[in-house]
């Protein structure tokens, strides 16, 4: 139940942004689906995984100050399921965008 509720929430946050932000620029919502759930996905991304660039900018920092050897922290993601329902409405809105633009790619 929770990892619905999750899915939905992510889901809700996501077209409420899409519209908001379709609303403002002037642009159709199908336009911005692709780049809005292209955006959450490397944000959940970025926030919810360990390692990587940021956590090894603060280990060096750290170990400058302080003279302490401080343990490489190996790079992980687990994906949650806010990731996969990010994941499938970017896949649903490239569909989507490319049925509703068909004329212009084909």
């Amino acid at each position: 139940m929770k990892n619905v509720l999750i899915s939905v929430v992510t889901l809700l946050l996501m077209a409420l942004v899409n519209y908001m932000l379709a609303r403002v620029v002037g642009w159709n919502f199908i336009d911005l689906a692709l780049f809005v759930g292209l955006a959450f996905v490397i944000i959940i991304r970025f926030f919810t995984s360990t390692g990587g660039m940021s956590s090894n900018m603060v280990r060096v920092q750290t170990q400058a100050l302080t003279g302490i050897k401080v343990e490489e922290e190996k790079q992980t993601f687990n994906p949650s399921y806010a990731y996969y329902t990010a994941i499938a409405y970017t896949v649903v809105s490239f569909i989507s965008v490319f049925m509703y633009y068909k004329d212009y790619f084909i």
